[in-house]
């Protein structure tokens, strides 16, 4: 995707520490399944639970590895009208492209957000996420972009809205919808 038509929107970059944290999971699930091979030939069907385990310890260390090395990405082919929301982890991508519908309008959108981390009905922590959204179909949208800044969100909907010659309204204050003139 190298011309002017085409959007990539990216999280970007892992920072340092959540590389070297997906590093050491993916490490120790292949020692674990070393360990798991090895123990298939020494233990002779002996200590199959003790196999099974580190199996699932293996498993558990390459999923945690994943989830500090995944990426989100959505593109945009405007040419070919499609769009794909894509999972790259390393050199790996994973998504497939769908044809974009006809988009009535691109919306920035304030969501509060809460988390209950131990269950046990107590907020944890709360915040706000602006997120930008591209409405089709009437009722239909898809999330193509989230910040907890409302400056690079609204920035983001707005260069969106211009590439897909779609109206854009703003959101962003609750109870205050405004469509914005491009």
């Amino acid at each position: 995707m190298e011309n002017n038509s085409d959007i990539i929107i990216s999280e970007g970059r892992r920072p340092f520490w959540q590389v070297a944290i997906a590093g050491l999971c993916f490490t120790g699930a292949i020692v674990a399944i070393g360990f798991f091979i090895l123990g298939l030939f020494y233990t002779h069907g002996d200590d199959v639970k003790g196999s099974v385990s580190t199996l699932k310890l293996s498993l558990f260390l390459f999923l945690a590895g994943v989830r500090f090395s995944v990426v989100n990405n959505v593109c945009l082919d405007l040419i070919n009208s499609r769009f794909k929301k894509e999972m790259s982890v390393g050199m790996f991508r994973f998504g497939k492209w769908e044809s974009l519908p006809n988009v009535e309008y691109v919306c920035v959108f304030r969501q509060s957000w809460s988390k209950d981390g131990d269950g046990d009905g107590q907020t944890d922590s709360s915040g706000i996420t602006y997120d930008v959204n591209v409405w089709y179909n009437t009722s239909k949208h898809f999330t193509i972009y989230s910040n907890q800044e409302l400056a690079p969100a609204y920035e983001m909907a707005k260069h969106i809205a211009v590439k897909l010659n779609a109206d854009f309204l703003d959101s962003s204050v609750p109870g205050d919808k405004k469509w914005v003139e491009l």
